[in-house]
């Protein structure tokens, strides 16, 4: 039936209020300090649920009563679901929470892993997977800091960098140190920061800890200026990289910030800004080779099945100017971290059988394993392996050739089943060149 429907003069909108919020809570319509000096803003951070309910809103209100609009960007997060895309509820049982969060693995585990994850789209999966994974990050970023600060016991704080004589690896760390300090604040400006936290965890993980602390052990072993030089460069890379990662993992880094001796709180340091001049195209040549001719050997090491403990002869040829770099500034590097007795250089080398071969950018690598290993049942071995990956391939790609396949699967399900057809594809490639060398 017919009703007359009347509106309540004193009943307000319900988002009437949020709408004032940039300048009703700095004491308008007085003309406050804090007003003057808080209005307007530069970025508003929110979700896209609530665009029209809230943003539009205080633009509007914002124009209206302060003549102008109370920020100038908006960032919109995605909506946090949980592993299979849904929406977190109490209901469904498959809350996150923040507080558990802290207790199992730390608040700095939950920003960085927010800070890793977040892209710029509508939804994102978070998952106790990826929590865990920052938390073993935290893990390496402490042991790291531990290894650091134990040997920089003996340091005089008084010395400086500035004028020594840096090995080839001071050289390289410190200028992807430079690359990682402008990475990171690039993609912060953008608002990037999955792309600035995934800068962070490559340098920290695949780089210092990874590489360079591996290559430095040898000198700082020893004594001299070499050892004080590899200190100075590690207080170096410790101190820039601490304040780096600290807007993404505040609590660590203030705790290592303090037992570095650095004094007041890391919180008041200046934000890192680039050194172009530590920036060294060349000694990042000369790394990469080096880095790609351990990971050559130990990779051979591993799929022809040679004994841990075996330390193998290893002859390069190729490029005669590239190899003599390598040997003159890595050569007891590259023994130490391949297992090898000796590492030499032939122009022209002609392999005997049972000899492995390799690529290691202009350079090919040899390993003669006669006696080492059986090298009939380890080509038996790697015949077999690339007839069961050779299947595994057929099937993948019938799979993804198939149109209703990818119509109809989820794109993660495509994307994951495209993945693992490019590694199956590689190690194949790789079978074959063992058993064709």
């Amino acid at each position: 039936r017919d009703v007359e429907l009347r509106q309540d003069e004193d009943v307000l909108d319900t988002w009437f209020s949020s709408s004032l919020w940039p300048f009703s809570v700095m004491g308008w319509p007085d003309q406050t300090p804090e007003l003057k000096r808080f209005y307007p803003t530069s970025l508003l951070i929110t979700g896209f649920d609530i665009l029209f309910f809230w943003v539009a809103r205080m633009v509007m209100m914002g124009l209206k009563f302060m003549g102008q609009v109370p920020f100038h960007e908006v960032y919109i997060t995605p909506l946090v679901v949980d592993e299979k895309g849904q929406k977190m509820s109490k209901s469904r049982g498959n809350i996150i929470d923040p507080m558990e969060v802290k207790e199992t693995h730390g608040m700095d585990a939950l920003r960085f892993t927010l800070s890793h994850a977040t892209s710029k789209g509508r939804a994102w999966r978070l998952s106790y997977d990826q929590l865990d994974e920052s938390r073993n990050f935290l893990n390496k970023i402490w042991n790291m800091a531990r290894f650091v600060l134990q040997n920089l016991e003996d340091l005089p704080a008084e010395l400086s960098l500035e004028g020594r004589q840096l090995a080839w690896e001071d050289r390289w760390i410190l200028s992807r140190l430079a690359r990682t300090v402008e990475k990171v604040r690039t993609e912060l400006d953008r608002y990037n920061f999955h792309l600035a936290a995934d800068a962070l965890y490559h340098f920290t993980w695949d780089e210092l800890c990874d590489w360079y602390l591996e290559v430095v052990k040898v000198r700082l072993g020893g004594g001299g200026d070499e050892r004080r030089t590899a200190q100075l460069v590690l207080r170096e890379v410790l101190e820039v990289l601490l304040r780096l990662m600290h807007p993404m993992m505040p609590f660590i880094t203030e705790e290592l910030w303090q037992q570095l001796g650095k004094g007041g709180s890391i919180a008041r340091a200046e934000f890192p800004r680039p050194v172009p001049e530590w920036i060294d195209p060349e000694a990042e040549n000369r790394f990469s080779i080096f880095r790609e001719l351990v990971t050559e050997v130990r990779a051979l090491r591993a799929e022809l099945g040679v004994p841990a403990k075996a330390e193998l002869e290893a002859v390069i040829s190729g490029d005669r100017g590239t190899a003599q770099q390598l040997l003159n500034g890595f050569a007891t590097a590259a023994c130490r971290l391949a297992r090898l007795s000796v590492l030499r250089y032939e122009a022209s080398f002609s392999p005997p059988e049972g000899t492995a071969k390799g690529v290691a950018g202009p350079l090919t690598v040899y390993l003669p394993l006669a006696g080492v290993v059986d090298w009939a049942a380890a080509l038996a071995r790697l015949r077999k392996e690339l007839s069961k990956v050779e299947a595994e391939l057929a099937k993948l790609e019938q799979r993804l050739a198939n149109p209703d396949f990818r119509a109809r699967a989820p794109a993660q399900v495509v994307a994951k089943a495209e993945r693992e057809a490019a590694v199956l594809r590689a190690r194949k490639a790789r079978l074959e060149a063992h058993l064709s060398g």
